[in-house]
């Protein structure tokens, strides 16, 4: 089966168990930080086991349950960056599928190769008819806009701040998906600890060093840097 298809069956699964799409999405961000795929299985099942010390709400220990069981149903024997992939998929899905409840979702049990995704209308644009060019007449193509480009070492920006725990901060890269470029600060860099950053604040931070991994996925690696 595809992975594709393996996200589309996770998404339904979490829709049907009600999984709040934020903790999932925390999970996640744990699985990037460390890609192990055993940590983060054991990451779940702590919560489960022990999260009342730190999670009140019977509510969300009942989402990570749902989301452990869902993951180890399609999910296991996976490599850590397939993990990530599947799971960053089926949460998107599951965002779609909580603000459209009406949404089909038959297609994601059908056979292998077609779209498991939400299906779009598909429309032909009309086609332009086109002027005579006079030989006098110069055409000249506007240049395409350019994309952001990846910081180098010894760049400094700010970014929103993805998920923390006592070994790293995940730091958002401005201008990419963090499916493709993604930001980690290291506790050994960090004064202090990582326990002054909070997710969704913005952090000012300098790159010391990147580098690309197999699945094509750039990983910066960054410091705290001054303030302005």
């Amino acid at each position: 089966m595809m992975q594709a298809d393996k996200a589309a069956l996770l998404a339904c699964d979490l829709f049907e168990a009600h999984v709040d799409p934020n903790e999932a999405q925390k999970a996640l961000a744990y699985l990037r930080i460390h890609r192990d795929s055993a940590a983060y299985f054991m990451y779940l099942r702590t919560i489960v086991n022990d999260g009342r010390a730190v999670i009140r709400s019977n509510q969300t220990i009942g989402y990570y349950r749902e989301l452990l069981s869902a993951s180890e149903r399609h999910l296991r024997h996976m490599a850590p960056h397939q993990m990530a992939e599947t799971l960053g998929w089926a949460i998107r899905l599951l965002r779609y599928y909580r603000a459209v409840p009406d949404a089909e979702r038959s297609r994601v049990v059908s056979p292998v190769g077609r779209e498991p995704f939400p299906p779009r209308a598909r429309t032909t644009p009309p086609v332009a008819r086109q002027q005579p060019v006079s030989s006098t007449q110069t055409i000249i193509a506007e240049p395409a806009p350019a994309g952001p480009t990846v910081p180098a070492i010894g760049a400094t920006f700010t970014g929103k701040v993805a998920a923390v725990d006592e070994q790293a901060v995940q730091v958002n890269v401005p201008g990419f998906d963090e499916e493709k470029v993604v930001g980690i600060m290291k506790a050994d860099v960090v004064p202090g600890g990582t326990a002054k950053y909070r997710a969704g604040n913005a952090a000012r931070v300098e790159v010391i060093g990147v580098r690309t991994l197999k699945n094509g996925r750039t990983v910066i690696e960054l410091k705290p840097a001054p303030k302005k």
